[in-house]
């Protein structure tokens, strides 16, 4: 993996980003990116932002890859939840950064949602988008891994640039999380790729039946009122995808004992 050029491209994109938000003021670089995302609905950046939770995103991951039978997507998840979510939140704590909403008046920032103030750097959506589309990318095959570049990456993009048209991010906060959830994907996919889950029929069972739990939960999660046309609208989708699977097991599982069976009475 070390020797794909996607191993090093977005890493490195990242970097440049960083180097460049750290020789320009936080302040204008909110503003210059929150002029940008003005251009576009509000309702977008609200629901772009909460695909990055956790709940969504995880649902929408399974979904897909249960759909285009990506089956070794899952097992770099399960590898990557711990060292996400461990970096994740001690860097939170030991930075203990503010929020927009803390440090700039009303007036000079735009918020859509809840006003947060502190656990500023690095953001945590921005971190779980990148981690799930490097889970996607880097266990994709070859020819298949610009495909899934050019899905997932555009979408992780705009998650993270939604903490920022939101008002909740700083621009660093996003490019930092975003290198971030690279960083302990690729980890994972290594760790994955030595020392499993290998990917087989118990894990795509598991996968089935994560998906029906997750897409139920965003039908009775309780969200904003703009939030749930999405959160139903994905649940119903979700939910979808794992029954239409389900649904298929059983039938090959049938098919594929009853051919035995008619075998068997042919000879006698």
């Amino acid at each position: 993996m070390f020797r794909s050029a996607w191993f090093w491209r977005l890493p490195g994109l990242c970097l440049l980003v960083i180097a460049g938000l750290m020789l320009t003021p936080p302040v204008d670089a909110l503003a210059g990116v929150q002029r940008l995302t003005r251009a576009a609905p509000d309702l977008l950046w609200w629901w772009l932002t909460w695909l990055g939770d956790t709940h969504f995103a995880l649902a929408l991951f399974l979904a897909a890859t249960i759909a285009t039978g990506h089956r070794h997507a899952s097992p770099a998840l399960l590898w990557s939840i711990a060292p996400a979510t461990l970096t994740l939140h001690g860097i939170k704590t030991l930075a203990a950064a503010p929020r927009p909403a803390a440090v700039l008046p009303p007036e000079a920032l735009h918020i859509i949602g809840d006003v947060l103030r502190q656990g500023s750097f690095p953001s945590g959506h921005t971190v779980t988008a990148f981690t799930l589309a490097a889970c996607w990318i880097l266990t994709a095959r070859p020819p298949q891994r610009g495909m899934a570049a050019a899905v997932s990456l555009p979408l992780a993009f705009a998650i993270g640039l939604s903490r920022v048209g939101v008002g909740a991010h700083w621009p660093l906060d996003v490019a930092v999380g975003a290198l971030l959830g690279w960083l302990c994907a690729a980890a994972a996919v290594l760790a994955a790729g030595r020392w499993g889950p290998r990917p087989g029929d118990a894990l795509h069972r598991w996968e089935i039946g994560a998906a029906g739990v997750l897409g139920l939960g965003l039908w009775w999660r309780t969200v904003p009122a703009t939030v749930e046309p999405l959160a139903h609208a994905l649940g119903g989708l979700v939910v979808g995808v794992a029954l239409v699977a389900a649904a298929r097991r059983i039938w090959l599982r049938r098919a594929s004992t009853a051919v035995p069976l008619r075998r068997l009475r042919e000879m006698e």
